[in-house]
């Protein structure tokens, strides 16, 4: 956190991991608010790395994490698509999440996933891999650009599908190699200056988080914050104070 503040980061997204200091709010809420930053979002913890986090059931893990949301007073939870046999949460995001949304003031947003490619086949874990699977099962979404590249999309076309319920954006480029690098903002084959364009020309109003692989950096201090500073500065500079801008915790 010290080195977003010193980046010019004011808002940031907190990814729930295995590190026990990151399942309550008591101690990243203090963090955030000694520097002057205030934690937006929250990404819940539904990666295969902290599947046991909050116990197993995805709705348990909605749960806590609405908790956890209104003790930081975010308003955004960002969650994965129920893998195929999870019937019961399928249900709830599509039947009773715009409720929840509606009871709390907390948006659940669903994020774009993609599958695992062997041999060139394609083997599907997740539902609604499709956006538009994804835009009409879920009352609000959060989009990937790395995530759809590895699941061989064009985020130009995907922004187009996922508009009208986008709450939350991931950005990130890629190299195109079928790999979720999570590559900083000018190093990859996206094109993210037309992507950013769209947003501004549409008027988007939800969060914009910089989801980037920073692990060269973590051992050069100087070095990060002047990455995450270059790249918030990217953004901003492409949306002219459009659009919220936050950066999740470094990924490592």
């Amino acid at each position: 956190m010290d080195a977003l503040a010193e980046a010019g980061f004011t808002e940031i997204e907190l990814m729930v991991t295995r590190d026990p200091q990151t399942h309550d709010p008591e101690v990243p809420g203090r963090l955030a608010s000694e520097r002057g930053v205030r934690i937006a979002s929250i990404h819940a913890p539904f990666l295969a790395l902290t599947k046991t986090v909050w116990g197993v059931d995805p709705l348990d893990k909605i749960r806590r994490g609405t908790e956890m949301c209104t003790a930081l007073e975010c308003n955004t939870m960002v969650v994965h698509p129920p893998y195929l046999w999870e019937r019961e949460y399928a249900a709830w995001l599509t039947n009773e999440a715009a409720a929840h949304t509606e009871e709390t003031g907390i948006t659940i947003a669903v994020e774009t996933m993609y599958p695992k490619w062997v041999a060139g086949r394609r083997l599907r874990v997740y539902r609604w891999l499709d956006p538009t699977d994804l835009f009409r099962a879920c009352h609000r979404v959060a989009m990937d650009t790395s995530h759809v590249t590895v699941a061989r999309g064009d985020i130009l076309d995907v922004y187009e599908t996922l508009r009208p319920k986008l709450a939350h954006i991931h950005l990130s480029n890629n190299a195109g190699d079928g790999r979720d690098g999570h590559l900083e903002l000018d190093r990859g084959i996206l094109p993210l200056d037309r992507f950013l364009a769209e947003l501004r020309r549409d008027g988007y109003d939800g969060a914009v988080s910089l989801e980037l692989s920073v692990r060269q950096y973590v051992e050069r201090p100087q070095d990060l914050v002047a990455t995450l500073k270059r790249n918030r500065e990217y953004v901003e500079s492409r949306l002219a104070g459009a659009t919220r801008i936050s950066k999740g915790l470094p990924r490592t």
